[in-house]
């Protein structure tokens, strides 16, 4: 930690689109850096997305897009930072385009120069993270990167030369986690660390579920990986067993109109609705539904690219919100959850299985107190965010200049 009366370290923070409405974890992360105080911090990010942005990160967030005067500018480098120039061309040996990847990190440099950063955190496993890899070799400020799920699993960018070349790589769920350190070599595998993002606890409640009708909550993009097209079919099962239910679900993406159309199809438009009409709402908007809810469900899937969900951050909430959850096998379900301890869990794309765990949880109230109160105490002893923040905000004062 800074010690009082010690100069704070200039620390940019990298993300590509920011805030986005389903990485709200980033956000959250960020902002409790900003609360605590610690560091002296900047947020440069290429475009505005749709989420929400704290008021404490607000004047702490630059938008800004790489122009024909910055790359002009970053020549200088060649002169300035010879060799940095020619050791950054040797590490991308190993990656495509590594030229044109070479322009844009020294067109970075040059943007990054004028905060005079004593460290760069950059976020995902995509190129984004490689062209800081360059910036960082050409200014010799040390950088680390942040990365997540598909970014690692399916589509990494150069991330064996970056990896092994960072002060460290953070990674929030084991599957990614080994992921990467199996691309490493052996003397490079400690960088890699497995590190959870947090909560704020007392930002969620648990009160508040009076509707004569259960609700059963679904939080997440509507797109393939999330799986809700096997959660409506599920949820015409239990209609046609005459089961009470509303089913909301939260989240923006490119499936609205097939899903509704599915629900219309299936006949359940009196028991089905997606709110935000596929745009999503805002997180704080969103975050009221777990208060009101009766169950979670997470219908995720594996697809056959192999992209899946780390540990979906909605678990995480739904569990900081005593919310008995339902979950599917998918991805890193079983890193947080134990079945018929923490939640319920069943196999993936399995509709009557589905369907089976909800009326469960639905019907045995002793059972839906016991999981949310097993998943709560997982998340308050593991996902707690001023630990997880006090851990990163070392390392990073630790390896900065």
């Amino acid at each position: 930690m800074v010690q009082p009366g010690s100069t704070k370290k200039k620390v940019i923070i990298f993300v590509p689109e920011f805030p986005v409405l389903t990485e709200t974890f980033i956000e959250r992360e960020l902002a409790k850096i900003a609360e605590r105080g610690n560091l002296d911090l900047s947020i440069l990010s290429l475009r505005r997305g749709s989420g929400e942005v704290s008021s404490v990160l607000e004047p702490l967030v630059k938008y800004k897009r790489l122009s024909i005067s910055d790359l002009i500018l970053s020549l200088r480098f060649f002169f300035s930072a010879g060799k940095n120039i020619s050791k950054a061309l040797r590490i991308l040996r190993g990656c495509k385009n590594e030229y044109y990847t070479l322009l844009k990190g020294m067109g970075y440099a040059q943007i990054f120069s004028s905060s005079k950063p004593d460290f760069i955190l950059a976020h995902f496993m995509s190129e984004s993270s490689t062209i800081v890899m360059v910036a960082s070799i050409v200014l010799g400020v040390p950088y680390a990167i942040s990365a997540h799920a598909k970014d690692v699993t399916v589509s990494p960018h150069c991330m064996k030369e970056k990896s092994e070349n960072a002060a460290f790589v953070l990674i929030c769920n084991k599957h990614a986690y080994e992921n990467c350190v199996s691309t490493v070599d052996g003397d490079y595998s400690h960088k890699i660390l497995l590190k959870y993002h947090g909560l704020d606890l007392a930002k969620f409640g648990n009160a508040g579920r009076k509707y004569d009708v259960p609700v059963i909550l679904n939080i997440g993009r509507l797109e393939e990986k999330k799986g809700q097209k096997y959660l409506l079919e599920a949820a015409r099962i239990l209609y046609d067993e005459g089961v009470q239910f509303k089913l909301l679900l939260i989240g923006p993406g490119s499936l609205y109109a097939e899903l509704s159309k599915q629900i219309s199809d299936l006949g359940l438009s009196g028991q089905v609705e997606i709110l935000g009409e596929g745009a999503g709402l805002p997180f704080s908007e969103t975050s009221k539904y777990y208060s009101t809810s009766n169950v979670f469900v997470f219908s995720g899937i594996n697809t056959e690219e192999g992209d899946a969900d780390g540990i979906a951050n909605v678990l995480l909430e739904a569990a900081a919100s005593r919310l008995p959850i339902v979950a599917t096998d998918s991805g890193s379900t079983k890193e947080f959850l134990e079945n018929e301890e923490s939640g319920v869990i069943v196999p993936q794309k399995d509709p009557l299985a589905l369907a089976d765990g909800l009326k469960r949880v639905l019907n045995d109230k002793e059972l839906a107190r016991r999981l949310a109160e097993e998943a709560h105490k997982k998340v308050s002893a593991e996902f707690n965010i001023e630990t997880n923040v006090a851990l990163m905000e070392d390392l990073i004062i630790k390896e900065s200049l």
